[in-house]
């Protein structure tokens, strides 16, 4: 292989292992959080980019356009679902809330997919964003490639901001370490808990336009891309930003030259051999901080 082919296949991967990343964190925020693993979110984020691809074929709005329209009711949805079906689970014992949010979460995922079907029908969309090609050398790169870059990386800053610098980062981060300690400094965790699930349906909304613009989406996709997030959250390791990009990366570059090298049939099999080599060796996440200064302290 060429060293021009590998940078061609180098930059796809990256494409997608940020997408992947941005999905993951979300979801990973919400188990943080929460500590509901939440098996629709992937769903969420396909009934969303189907939603995206009609409206661009509808009205050929600008994708940032899009983007902002979708980013409201996805939050209210987002709060909605957890205020009306998660949240009453938690006064369940430990294992019939367990049982029960597995239960609303995959009904979530069956819902919605039946319904993207019959709404949108069950053909390939996407949005097709015509734009400049930069050559370098023998590498293309598209202007659509570049922007969803950037636009990623801006976010993650945004993100990180939010989540540092913020009140609502604060509380979101006090509920996640002590939630009773939280709770007696007068921070309402069951409002940061729907709060957490809106926010993170936010960034589902942003993910599924970039999605959309990069790759086809079918509404029975939905399901493959829950079980990508949760390859990157336990490579990355849970609520570790940093860790989420890079595993993101990882994941989706492996993906990439995999499908060149063995053929696109065997790319979906990457993510699943991931995370059970993860589960197995490093239980704790590779990326995981604690993880990482144990090794280098021997």
């Amino acid at each position: 292989m060429s060293f021009s082919i590998f940078l061609q296949v180098l930059i796809g991967g990256l494409v997608l292992g940020s997408i992947y990343a941005l999905v993951a964190f979300g979801l990973s925020l919400v188990y943080g959080v929460v500590r509901i693993l939440n098996f629709s979110h992937g769903t969420v984020l396909v009934a969303s980019a189907i939603a995206a691809s009609v409206l661009f074929g509808a009205y050929a709005f600008n994708p940032l356009v899009i983007t902002l329209l979708l980013i409201p009711p996805l939050m209210v949805l987002g709060y909605g679902f957890y205020v009306l079906l998660l949240d009453p689970l938690f006064r369940r014992s430990s294992a019939e809330m367990t049982v029960g949010t597995v239960l609303v979460t995959v009904g979530a995922l069956l819902i919605l997919s039946d319904l993207a079907a019959v709404l949108a029908g069950t053909s390939i969309r996407g949005i097709q964003v015509e734009g400049p090609l930069f050559v370098i050398g023998d590498v293309i790169v598209s202007a659509t490639n570049l922007a969803i870059m950037l636009g990623i990386a801006l976010l993650v800053f945004v993100i990180h901001y939010i989540l540092r610098h913020t009140w609502l980062g604060c509380a979101i981060r006090a509920v996640t370490q002590d939630e009773l300690g939280a709770r007696i400094c007068g921070v309402r965790s069951r409002t940061i808990r729907a709060a957490t699930f809106a926010f993170s349906y936010a960034v589902v909304a942003v993910a599924a336009v970039f999605y959309a613009m990069s790759y086809p989406v079918d509404p029975y996709v939905g399901l493959s891309l829950t079980v990508k997030a949760f390859t990157v959250i336990v490579l990355g390791g849970i609520g570790n930003l940093p860790g989420s990009l890079a595993a993101g990366l990882f994941l989706g570059t492996a993906e990439a030259f995999t499908a060149f090298f063995a053929g696109t049939a065997w790319a979906p099999a990457v993510s699943i051999l991931l995370l059970l080599v993860i589960l197995v060796l490093l239980p704790r996440g590779a990326l995981n901080r604690k993880w990482w200064r144990k090794w280098q302290t021997g």
